[in-house]
């Protein structure tokens, strides 16, 4: 009975994480979202700006058209200096390095 409901666990997990993945990259295409969903946290990261940054979401407070999804996914394109919407070479190319050799988010 337990293992029954660890597997649906797991396969809502798997399906929300999906669902987030394909939100963002519709409306943010090209920034490589990498979505973790987990205990009911959802953890996403654009692979493109730092494997170390991103965004939490509780799973709970996620409304039913993601607009708080696509709302995170925005801020931190733009923590980064990026315009929100499709991957831009150009303008990615201009991001500076910090004193670790990592994307730096600060505008300063």
């Amino acid at each position: 009975m337990e293992v029954e409901r660890a597997e649906q666990f797991k396969l809502g997990d798997h399906l929300r994480a999906k669902n987030v993945a394909e939100t963002l990259e519709k409306k943010y295409p090209g920034w490589l979202w990498a979505v973790h969903v987990d205990h009911g946290l959802v953890t996403v990261k654009s692979m493109l700006l730092s494997g170390n940054w991103g965004f939490i979401l509780h799973e709970d407070k996620i409304d039913n058209d993601y607009k708080s999804v696509v709302r995170a996914g925005g801020e931190i394109l733009e923590r980064y200096n990026q315009n929100r919407g499709r991957f831009n070479n150009t303008k990615y190319n201009d991001l500076t390095m910090d004193n670790k050799g990592r994307l730096s988010g600060d505008r300063s």
